[in-house]
């Protein structure tokens, strides 16, 4: 399997000069994002076993599966998560025009705000496609466009511990690390990521990170 763009360190660095891919800081700190949600299968287990240690998330949810599990997006809300906007059909923004781009972007926001009362702040375009056109768009729109800084490629479901040795080789304080819990089926199965969520978050809580939503990550930063 080739590995994620992100790994590439000229990458990175382009990118995070068009938008948010991760934070500057010395402080044992990171957030972990949720795409592609809310999902009913995966998306109970995840909240479970985040709240069992007490970690805050942000997840970026796609509008056609909001309008279906709404009570799920106000679970995740009220959970103390933070809800990124991921468009209304997770589809290429930089192949679309400047007005679909907007509806998609408005959709979504619009039905996240009527859920949890809160517009989103950030934005995570589907699948990383992005150009000019997205990026002002996205701005025009009162969002702050955000990658992230490890892609492990869950969604692939390459194995549990594929996934924890993509994340462990790349971690560092400021990481954004780029996780799914839904994905293009309703039945998507989400275990290999829930697994390594597990896992990981044990190991860094022992070794003193501290997990936060974007929001709180990116105060001051941003």
């Amino acid at each position: 399997m080739s590995p994620s763009l992100l790994d590439i360190a000229s990458v990175r660095e382009y990118l995070g000069k068009r938008l948010l891919c991760g934070v500057q800081t010395s402080e044992k700190r990171l957030a972990l994002t949720f795409d592609d949600g809310p999902n009913p299968h995966n998306t109970p287990e995840l909240l479970d076993t985040l709240a069992a240690k007490e970690i805050r998330a942000t997840f970026f949810v796609v509008g056609r599966r909001v309008r279906r599990f709404r009570d799920l997006l106000a679970r995740t809300a009220a959970a103390g998560h933070e809800i990124g906007n991921h468009c209304d059909h997770h589809v290429p923004l930089s192949a679309l025009p400047a007005a679909i781009i907007r509806r998609e972007i408005n959709v979504c926001g619009n039905l996240v705000a009527a859920v949890t009362g809160r517009r989103p702040r950030f934005m995570r375009p589907p699948m990383g496609w992005i150009n000019d056109k997205v990026l002002e768009t996205a701005r025009e729109l009162g969002y702050e466009p955000v990658i992230g800084s490890i892609h492990p490629q869950d969604s692939r479901r390459p194995g549990t511990t594929t996934i924890l040795r993509r994340i462990r080789r790349r971690l560092e304080p400021g990481a954004i690390i780029i996780l799914h819990d839904g994905g293009w089926r309703i039945g998507c199965d989400r275990s290999q990521t829930i697994a390594a969520v597990d896992i990981i978050t044990d190991e860094l809580l022992q070794a003193g990170y501290r997990f936060e939503t974007l929001s709180e990550l990116t105060a001051g930063s941003v």
